[in-house]
């Protein structure tokens, strides 16, 4: 008895588009996904920290300049209104002179 096969046409596999990716590719995909987002929010929280301290620094260096200043006015204000002085102006700029007996009146 003869048997004769015939030979199949070959067939092509075509790759399995649904299939792009292996399993522990896919884990790795999604495990990137979800860390990287986070990986970067955490150090755009850390570089803004530092910036947020580096302004606060600045800003009490400038309160301590600010209240310097404020206590060397207080001081030239002062020495501006010290009776002594303001007696001085009047006797040499303005011509005042101290009042006479008499000149002075009490009033109740």
């Amino acid at each position: 008895m003869k048997v004769s096969v015939k030979p199949q046409p070959r067939r092509r596999e075509k790759p399995d588009r649904g299939k792009r990716f292996s399993r522990p590719v896919r884990y790795l995909i999604i495990l990137l996904c979800l860390f990287l987002p986070t990986a970067f929010g955490y150090v755009w929280l850390r570089v803004r920290i530092i910036q947020i301290s580096y302004d606060i620094a600045a800003e009490q260096k400038q309160k301590l300049a600010l209240m310097e200043i404020n206590k060397k006015l207080r001081i030239q204000l002062s020495n501006l209104k010290s009776p002594e002085r303001i007696e001085k102006i009047a006797l040499t700029q303005l011509g005042l002179r101290p009042p006479q007996k008499g000149q002075i009146e009490i009033l109740r």
